[in-house]
């Protein structure tokens, strides 16, 4: 009986390999369950108000290395022709006896190629922008990173704050160069009651952006590079890059900075599988710097959320459904530089309205989650209403629609994840000239960068088809490999057209 014969011996040895192999599919199978999952899964966690994250219990990290390219012609003009891209992300959520600790960090390069367009790192975030027009290479890199806390002060309460921080630089090295820094900082203290089913959150939030562009030129060139100050519409002020109507070289300022400082407060409420959040702000926005404050831009922002979460023997079904409205002006300051006893000093005669802006947003979807399979259906509407009045007595008035809608799937298939999606999208645009009546003795009309905005305006409403396909493989214990791929179709650009991306991941769940 201490010996074994030679065939028990055998079945003892297959019995460990297929222990082993069990073994290794149940790591498989706690690894399907990723980091996005658990972040999605907690309907909570769509808002930031961090004490929400201990609505949920699972703990989950993962680190990730990426790189991607993509080109085609299909494009905003402000856009590379083609680029690359490469960078390292980790994410985790920790829940512990009392409290949570959740935290992210990321880092991301980017090459682009035959870039010129907006100066901005994101065009449109503001409502002015400054554009050139020498194709080149630009190189952006980012920094992210965002830590939360969210601890139980007792048994129906709790306390948390977090922070999210974004840093990043742009440079391009042709004339018309330029330099870009930008800071995107958020700050949200906030505090939760619950009780069995029920919870109700509430949350501060402080929001700071900035972005400073520095141009410059290197040697002498027979012809001046030209750029233009995009107020609003794509109407502004034209000429080289020198000229003090564009801001980027003047004296007493050597760059062209904008900031906006954004408070506001959230309220949250759940029962059971429902939930539902609003969020009002209001944003000051500064473009300029010490006296020289050459445009104001107020705004104020209204978001709503609700979802609704359904956990069946077999899936879990996600319905949500997300709302906002932003609004915000643009006054221009009128500035004089005056010297005196040989000091410069500069007085502000006043302030002119010259830009309007609203947008609307609906965004529902549908998620439906199981071991084999995950699908999300979803849309997104967008409406934009602009005003222009930039010289009395003339106004333009804008109307912007536009929407997509799309499928993903995601299949489950032993150690792999085959991933699909497919969308559609579209917009139209319209556009009023109106004239104040009265004698004005104004004998011009604002100017327009006609052609630009024409490109733009094309490729933002253009129908488009998308479609991608992924593919993850699950080898060892949570590491993975994933190679995707989409392209994204314009049916009338102003021809068809169209944009690839390819996109090569190794990764870690645990």
């Amino acid at each position: 009986t201490i010996f074994m014969k030679p065939k028990n011996s055998r079945c003892m040895s297959k019995s460990r390999y297929i222990c082993a192999l069990c073994l290794l599919l149940c790591s498989m199978a706690v690894s399907a369950q990723t980091y996005e999952r658990v972040l999605r899964g907690n309907l909570w966690n769509d808002s930031q108000n961090i004490t929400g994250v201990r609505q949920d219990t699972v703990s989950r990290s993962y680190v990730e290395l990426f790189a991607g390219y993509e080109g085609g012609e299909f494009r905003d003009p402000s856009q590379a022709r083609q680029g690359w891209s490469a960078g390292a992300v980790t994410s985790s959520i920790r829940h512990l006896e009392k409290m949570t600790l959740k935290g992210s960090f990321s880092f991301i390069q980017t090459e682009g190629y035959d870039m010129c367009g907006s100066m901005s790192i994101h065009p449109g975030f503001y409502p002015v922008d400054v554009l050139e027009f020498t194709p080149g290479r630009k190189t952006l890199q980012t920094y992210a990173f965002d830590g939360g806390i969210s601890y139980d002060v007792a048994p129906n309460w709790r306390i948390g704050a977090m922070m999210d921080f974004e840093a990043a630089n742009m440079a391009k090295r042709k004339d018309l160069r330029h330099d870009n820094w930008w800071l995107d900082m958020t700050v949200s203290p906030g505090i939760m009651y619950h009780s069995g089913d029920f919870a109700v959150g509430v949350n501060y939030v402080f929001r700071k952006t900035s972005e400073t562009i520095k141009a410059d030129q290197v040697g002498a060139s027979e012809s001046s590079y030209y750029a233009f100050l995009d107020k609003g519409m794509m109407y502004g002020v034209y000429a080289p890059w020198t000229g003090s109507g564009l801001h980027l070289h003047e004296s007493g300022v050597n760059s062209f900075p904008v900031k906006d400082f954004s408070n506001g407060a959230a309220l949250q409420m759940q029962y059971k599988g429902l939930f539902a959040e609003a969020e009002y702000l209001h944003t000051s926005g500064v473009i300029g710097e010490k006296e020289y404050i050459w445009f104001l831009f107020p705004g104020d922002a209204v978001n709503a959320r609700i979802g609704y979460r359904h956990i069946g023997r077999k899936a879990q079904h996600y319905a949500r459904l997300g709302f906002s409205w932003k609004g915000r002006e643009l006054d221009e300051n009128v500035l004089e530089k005056v010297t005196s006893n040989g000091v410069a000093t500069v007085i502000q005669h006043g302030s002119n309205n010259i830009a309007m802006e609203n947008t609307w947003t609906l965004s529902p979807e549908y998620e439906f989650v199981s071991d084999k399979v995950e699908i999300l259906a979803y849309a997104d509407v967008n409406m934009k209403e602009k005003m222009s009045s930039q010289m009395y007595p003339y106004i333009y008035t804008q109307s912007l629609l536009t929407w997509n809608a799309g499928l993903k799937a995601l299949f489950h298939v032993g150690a792999f994840d085959l991933g699909a999606d497919f969308g559609y999208g579209s917009g139209s645009v319209t556009e009023e000239d109106k004239t104040l009546t009265g004698a004005s003795g104004v004998q011009t009309s604002p100017y327009r960068l006609q052609d630009w905005y024409d490109l733009q305006m094309a490729y933002t409403t253009a129908q488009r088809l998308g479609a991608g396909l992924s593919l993850r493989y699950n080898f060892w214990k949570g590491l993975y490999v994933e190679a995707a791929g989409s392209l994204l179709y314009g049916l009338d650009f102003p021809s068809p057209a169209g944009r690839y991306a390819a996109t090569l991941k190794l990764g870690y769940n645990f």
